[in-house]
């Protein structure tokens, strides 16, 4: 009586039904679970997207989970995939990647499903599905992409007489040089946090972003195909360099904020910061900001220079009870038609299909009018022909390395006083750790 009075009292308070959020009656339906993140900014989406499916859709139910993202999200996944209800539909929004939930076996091999449906990825860019592809067979359906890029505040610009960014990534005058200088003529120095103004900062994430761009990495090119961290290479040079030039942005420029500044004055949204170097997220992240801003490719750094991709996919529990039921669900959230276009549009994400870029540059022309569509479809377009998807992605228990990495340098950006070379030779000495601590791991194409 107990547990069934309190049900009531959660049902009362957050109006979810004990059959899941949205659920009207299981009678004669099969029901899907569609695992998810906490996010207020999608769950709306996510809502609609359960009724929209369901009204056409009489047979299948949507139960839809709602868990906080990062280790939260993994230990719910594992405990759903190994119990008695598997989360039929996934994605990657913990600190685990792809690989890890085809190496763990939680992810369906999808082939049969896309062969006995006909299913389409026609205007689907085909780099983007390879990289969840294994052997040839397809393990996620990318929904949304976008890459690395300079955000930046065209009032700062404007103010400082500047000429605006480019937006073609082949644009060979605009170098990690051309930036600097921007960036120098905007910043003002004062004794006061209120009167600053910073020409730029580097918040790039993973931490391999910002050494990809000088052509080094941490992690083996090995890595991005099978999974498997192997070894490290964090004491590579390019890798050194890239810190040290982070680090000089703050303390050698001085165009940069202290990151306990920049996490006082809100980064990028206080309108005191000139440019921002940071990952897709920033399309919808700066939609509140006050002043104008637009986006820009990263600058040329070397010849070989890449940015990182981060491409969201759905997966399907190899597991799932209804698989036919949790197939028809799939293709709609992935459909260009449906869910990749409704998810276009509520986040302002990038879309995967090559159909819906005119679209999304006209609603993201509305947000930046300073940029044309054509411009923003450069920009987009630029970004998946040079970028390369993140690690955090692609390896397997990648969790454990980005911890070491963000750790050990953190000192060296918060402080200014500790060696880059130093600390490197320490990152690489507890990734190899981390490496042994990990254990023996079969490579995905094996």
């Amino acid at each position: 009586m107990l547990g069934a009075l309190l049900c009531l009292v959660i049902v009362a308070n957050t109006g979810c039904s004990v059959l899941g959020i949205n659920a009207k009656t299981l009678s004669g339906r099969t029901t899907v679970t569609w695992l998810v993140r906490t996010d207020i900014n999608i769950n709306p989406w996510e809502y609609k997207v359960v009724d929209d499916f369901e009204a056409s859709h009489s047979d299948i139910h949507i139960k839809l989970v709602l868990v906080p993202s990062g280790a939260n999200f993994d230990q719910k996944l594992v405990t759903m995939q190994v119990g008695w209800e598997p989360a039929d539909i996934f994605s990657i929004w913990g600190n685990n990647s792809w690989a890890d939930e085809v190496y763990r076996g939680f992810a369906a091999d999808l082939n049969p499903y896309i062969e006995s449906s006909h299913f389409s990825f026609n205007g689907m860019n085909q780099k983007l599905l390879d990289q969840y592809s294994v052997n040839g067979h397809v393990y996620a359906i990318p929904f949304a992409t976008g890459g690395s890029y300079v955000y930046y505040n065209v009032d700062m610009f404007k103010k400082a007489n500047l000429p605006l960014p480019p937006t073609s990534w082949d644009d060979p005058n605009w170098t990690w040089e051309t930036m600097l200088k921007d960036a120098q003529a905007m910043t003002v120095k004062s004794k006061s946090l209120n009167e600053r103004a910073y020409g730029m900062s580097d918040d790039l994430w993973p931490e391999n972003s910002t050494s990809m761009l000088f052509g080094g990495d941490y992690f083996q090119p090995s890595t991005y195909k099978d999974g498997v961290v192997k070894s490290t290479t964090a004491t590579d040079p390019l890798v050194a360099k890239s810190v040290q030039w982070k680090r000089d942005l703050i303390y050698k420029y001085q165009v940069a904020p202290l990151p306990a500044d920049a996490t006082l004055l809100n980064g990028f949204l206080s309108g005191k910061v000139g440019m921002s170097m940071s990952g897709v997220w920033g399309l919808w992240g700066n939609k509140p900001a006050k002043f104008n801003w637009a986006v820009a490719p990263l600058p040329h750094f070397t010849s070989n220079a890449k940015d990182v991709l981060f491409t969201d996919p759905w997966m399907m529990a190899k597991d799932s009870k209804h698989p036919k039921e949790a197939w028809t669900f799939l293709q709609w959230l992935c459909d260009p038609a449906h869910g990749a276009k409704t998810y276009m549009e509520s986040s302002g994400a990038v879309p995967p299909w090559s159909q819906l870029l005119p679209e999304w540059a006209e609603n993201t022309h509305k947000v930046m009018p300073s940029l044309t569509k054509e411009q923003l479809m450069q920009v987009a377009q630029g970004s998946l022909d040079h970028g390369q998807e993140s690690i955090n992605h692609l390896a397997i228990s990648y969790g454990q390395f980005d911890s070491v990495i963000s750790n050990v340098l953190s000192p060296v950006y918060n402080t200014g006083k500790v060696d880059p070379t130093g600390a490197l030779n320490e990152v690489q000495k507890q990734l190899e750790e981390t490496i042994k601590k990990v254990g023996s791991v079969k490579p995905l194409s094996s």
